[in-house]
């Protein structure tokens, strides 16, 4: 029963159907073609033959009529003649056939005309027409068509005996077929099944034969890898704001207490829990933009921009701070280069570089942002005198809420630099850390022709 619901049975089965289908129709046409055509070329030639041999009847009587099946007998033919001639009185004046009806209904006779010779029977069928004379007599008259009898007995043996054969065989392999794709999709469902009741780290195991049940399996594990980008994801996103909220909302609800528990909440209080409330508010914008750069559920479109102009833009906003702070703020930025991306994304992680570099680079000490074509990517080096970060943090940094030891005291949510590398991500650049006298980072994002879009 499971069979026949199998939609690999079905369709094998309705192929059969089409092949025994067009067996039958190629029968038909050679059938056609090669019996009955020839059949009834043979037919219309014995009318014309019948239609003369009446005019001889007519003008030369019966013995004219006689002579001229003897001549027809011994004239050159591609098919033996017969024919026998029997007067008004039913007796016979010539005939060459072995035996024929004495009484007919029908223009067409088949009649079996054995020929023996030298003790050898050959085989030979007529095709008779049985033509009525004016006066009562008949002429039989037909030519051999042996060849085309067996021609069209061996056409009925083939269909059938070839035809249930075919038959057997579709549906045998119909079902064969079933079955074995059917175990392939049974895998693929129970491993599903299995997945569905674990974890998304699981895996379809491929068959190996790169056939399409492979290359769908393929497509779904590409699917459930992202799944579980996305899951890691939206936990680590749980976990980290359930941890980094702990703090800023125990300071919050510190100052509400402490504002409910004056009569006249002071300035100071209000505006220390302002700046919690923005401090939350900003932490959740940015983990949440992370989120949907990382899991690809952003709808973000990607245009050309002109890299050098962003990057000049970000400097101009941090070069007061650098005076502020008393930084060298040197920058070395190369016109015309263009890249294909989001210009406000690719602002704002220029940005948390540039904020990241001047807020750990003491007083006194030096900023430097270049950027430049490299071959087939544009090279943005962000350099400082600050207190660098060792090699072991490098991929931790990039993790959102990380903060060095180093950094601990500085103020900050630990997602800029999470922020950066998940902008990076979508814009298929790369991202480097090198420390030594400070820290220096190696952007690459991949550069266009201007108007290449």
């Amino acid at each position: 029963m499971k069979l026949v619901h199998s939609l690999t049975f079905r369709l094998t089965l309705l192929y059969s159907i089409y092949f025994c289908s067009l067996i039958v129709v190629s029968l038909y046409f050679f059938h056609y073609f090669h019996v009955v055509s020839p059949t009834d070329n043979i037919k219309n030639q014995l009318h014309r033959e019948a239609a003369e041999l009446s005019v001889v009847y007519e003008r030369g009587g019966i013995v004219a009529a006689s002579r001229a099946l003897e001549a027809r007998r011994h004239k050159e033919a591609e098919r033996y003649p017969f024919d026998a001639l029997i007067d008004a009185r039913g007796a016979v004046v010539t005939s060459n056939l072995p035996s024929w009806p004495a009484r007919s209904s029908q223009d067409w006779l088949r009649i079996e005309a054995d020929l023996h010779l030298d003790g050898q029977e050959e085989d030979r069928e007529a095709l008779i027409l049985d033509h009525r004379l004016g006066d009562g007599a008949r002429l039989l008259i037909g030519r051999n068509i042996e060849d085309l009898d067996d021609l069209e007995e061996q056409v009925g043996q083939a269909a059938a005996s070839f035809l249930p054969i075919a038959a057997t065989l579709a549906i045998a392999g119909g079902a064969l077929i079933s079955w074995s794709v059917g175990r392939r999709i049974e895998a693929l469902d129970s491993a599903a099944r299995r997945i569905m009741g674990s974890t998304l780290s699981d895996r379809i195991p491929l068959a190996g034969k790169n056939d399409d049940l492979d290359r769908l399996a393929a497509t779904l594990n590409a699917m459930l890898r992202r799944l579980e980008v996305a899951a890691d994801a939206l936990r680590r996103t749980s976990d980290s704001v359930a941890h980094e909220l702990r703090t800023p909302l125990a300071r919050l609800q510190s100052h509400l207490e402490d504002m409910a528990a004056s009569e006249s909440p002071s300035p100071g209080s209000i505006a220390r829990a302002l700046n919690e409330v923005e401090r939350l508010a900003a932490m959740f914008d940015t983990v949440l933009t992370v989120t949907q750069l990382e899991s690809g559920s952003g709808a973000i479109t990607l245009r050309e921009v002109d890299m050098s102009q962003i990057l000049a833009d970000a400097a101009d906003l941090y070069a007061g701070i650098a005076e502020e702070r008393n930084l060298r703020f040197d920058l070395r930025i190369d016109a015309g280069l263009h890249a294909r991306g989001s210009a406000g994304l690719l602002f704002r992680s220029a940005c948390n570089l540039l904020d990241n570099a001047m807020k750990y680079t003491p007083g006194g000490g030096a900023v430097s942002l270049e950027a430049r074509a490299a071959g087939r990517d544009i090279l943005i080096l962000l350099s400082d005198t600050g207190p660098g970060i060792p090699a072991e943090l490098h991929d931790l940094v990039l993790q959102r809420f990380y903060r060095a030891p180093a950094a601990a005291a500085m103020p900050g949510l630990g997602m800029g630099l999470a922020f950066v590398a998940a902008v990076n991500g979508i814009h298929n650049g790369s991202l480097a850390f090198a420390s030594g006298k400070g820290l220096r980072v190696e952007w690459r994002i991949p550069l266009i022709e201007p108007g290449s879009g």
